[in-house]
């Protein structure tokens, strides 16, 4: 995701929960509490776009 907007030389805005140093690792893991505070975050900022 985060090598489309040079590719493409467009802004992007890349978010989520978790360590992104941790993607697609063995050592990848995501707390429910911060998977919950992002799914709300999304939710508020995509229906007052």
């Amino acid at each position: 995701m985060n090598v489309v907007g040079p590719a493409w030389r467009c802004p992007i805005v890349a978010y989520g929960p978790g360590d992104s140093r941790l993607d697609h690792t063995p050592d990848e893991h995501l707390d429910l509490d911060e998977y919950r505070r992002a799914i709300a975050i999304l939710t508020r900022t995509l229906c007052s776009l």
